[in-house]
């Protein structure tokens, strides 16, 4: 298999990228400013345990058990829309953080409509396949 040659990166780039991502991190705050507290983690578990099955793996006919909670629209530290059950799906990890990022960042920029983010529906499916070289 020939191999991939190096990409090309100008100086200083990743020292930029890494300066991004820590203003970035800042801006945000901890995961107890955005509303991740006990209160939360009790009320995920109790979601995992009436939806014990990552709802995009299961779109795609795989039984992955769910490890997290996500947010269906981002809630963007609106309490209420943190809270709301009906906007919340169980997700494994790789559903969450790889799948459910690339669709938040297409329906941000205007690509997608808010129902695309829910893991199951048919962009994330197709999306998803892709992603995994899945037939």
């Amino acid at each position: 298999m020939p191999t991939k040659p190096p990409t090309y990166r100008p100086p200083g780039l990743a020292e930029a990228r890494q300066e991004s991502a820590q203003a970035y991190e800042r801006r945000r705050g901890s995961a107890r400013e955005r509303g991740y507290t006990a209160a939360w983690s009790r009320a995920a578990v109790d979601h995992r345990r009436h939806h014990p099955l990552c709802v995009g793996c299961q779109a795609r006919g795989r039984y992955v058990p769910a490890t997290l909670v996500d947010h269906v629209v981002p809630h963007d530290g609106d309490a209420a829309l943190f809270w709301d059950r009906s906007n919340w799906q169980s997700s494994c990890t790789w559903c969450h953080s790889v799948l459910k990022q690339a669709l938040e960042r297409a329906w941000r920029a205007g690509r997608l409509a808010v129902a695309a983010l829910r893991l199951n529906s048919p962009d994330a499916v197709a999306l998803a396949r892709r992603m995994r070289g899945e037939a």
